[in-house]
């Protein structure tokens, strides 16, 4: 069976693969990213270095196995979880906030002994000021790696579909830097992406609205 994974790195996706031919004839896009074969730790770190450079689309790395490509990625990167949530109101609006000049959808890192699925609510209560949030079915995970206080992170956040009421007061939490809270409407939504994230709107495509 064919593994593939796509990894977010400078908002552009990193795949790995062990058939970079079959990805390629379902996805036409990755026909102009560049490909590499082997899961060295050489390769990965080529791949990453194209990724910051302007223009680059992204790049696919064929393996031998997944266990030979997540090996050489969580040697770079180390591993950490995380839980988000795509909040729907009455009026089928989503709740969003604004962080460090971005529009994103709320989550945060998996606290120890914690549940995903407990993580993804707490952290949607606290980023919002929500208090009443009712959830719902897991929509998909999404990975990407970043540098932060000095470590190297690979964070695989897990959303899932969440309700809440628009007459509950929102407060965005100050001290995550999040300057604002919003509920934002499906007719917005493509304007609000010129400023959000591609794995935020991969989310948002497989909750089923149009980006």
């Amino acid at each position: 069976m064919t593994f593939t994974q796509k990894i977010y790195y400078n908002n552009r996706p990193l795949i790995l693969t062990t058939d970079s031919r079959e990805f390629i004839k379902k996805h036409s896009e990755a026909k102009n990213y560049l490909a590499y074969t082997g899961a060295s730790l050489q390769n990965f770190r080529m791949a990453l270095a194209h990724l910051e450079e302007p223009g680059a689309l992204g790049v696919v790395i064929e393996g031998e196995n997944e266990l030979k490509l997540m090996e050489s990625i969580t040697t770079l990167y180390e591993p950490i979880d995380a839980g988000g949530g795509v909040v729907l109101n009455e009026k089928n609006e989503i709740l969003m906030i604004f962080r460090r000049g971005k529009w994103d959808l709320p989550k945060g890192k998996r606290d120890h002994g914690e549940t995903i699925d407990a993580c993804a609510l707490r952290e949607v209560k606290e980023e919002t000021g929500l208090i009443n949030v009712r959830m719902a079915e897991k929509i998909c995970d999404t990975y990407h790696v970043y540098s932060q206080f000095d470590q190297n992170l690979l964070k695989h956040t897990a959303w899932y579909s969440m309700y809440a009421s628009k007459t509950e007061k929102l407060s965005p939490q100050e001290e995550e830097n999040i300057m604002e809270a919003r509920w934002i409407s499906e007719e917005e939504l493509p304007a609000i992406m010129q400023k959000s994230f591609e794995a935020i709107k991969e989310v948002l495509g497989n909750a089923g609205f149009k980006i």
